[in-house]
This record gives structure tokens, C-alpha cells and sequence, in this order.
């Protein structure tokens, strides 16, 4: 699954810079249901959010779970050595480039 480059939370107006650290999901009886992805500095002010919005009824009542976001790499498809610079300078994540 190809997730967003960025943050999920907007404040101000002004959507977060800052890469994804998260899959932010709710598992409730009919099913698991992904709402966004979060960086460390949001997560819990996503976790308050979606309980208050969980209590108003505006999102489905259930277990809220963060899935750590980490890069998986197959042997069947070859990255480039750019797509490993964005991997571990963009998103901040170690890669397991080849030397």
C-alpha cells in the first residue's frame, strides 16, 4: 500500500511537514478501518481526537491501533539508489540499501 508522504494532522490550516511514523486504524465489530497516518510528534493528540470523536459518535467505536510504518524491500523489484536516499533522508527510516 502506497501511504502519504506526509503527516495526516493540519493545524491552523497548515498540514504537518513531517514524514509518517504511523497507520492510524480503529478495529470495530464489521471490520478495520484506516483513518490516517501520524508522525511521533501527533500521535497523541490523534489518540485523544479520535476518542473524543469515538464518544460524539463521528467515527466507529472500537480499539484504536498504531502500526508502526517501516520500508519493506523485496528482492524482485530493484530499487534505484535514489529510492534509497528518500527512504532513509526524507522518511527517516534505516534501509537495507546494498554497498
Amino acid at each position: 500500500m502506497l501511504l502519504p508522504e506526509t503527516c495526516s494532522i493540519k493545524i491552523d490550516g497548515r498540514g504537518c511537514e513531517l514524514p509518517p511514523s504511523y497507520v492510524v486504524s480503529i478495529e470495530a465489530k464489521e471490520g478495520e478501518y484506516m483513518i490516517a497516518v501520524v508522525c511521533d510528534d501527533h500521535k497523541d493528540g490523534m489518540e485523544h481526537r479520535l476518542g473524543a470523536m469515538q464518544q460524539a459518535g463521528k467515527v466507529p467505536a472500537g480499539k484504536i491501533h498504531f502500526q508502526p510504518v517501516k520500508a519493506v524491500v523485496t528482492d524482485c523489484v530493484a530499487g534505484m539508489d535514489e529510492d534509497y536516499v528518500e527512504i532513509e533522508l526524507k522518511r527517516g527510516v534505516d534501509s537495507d540499501r546494498k554497498p
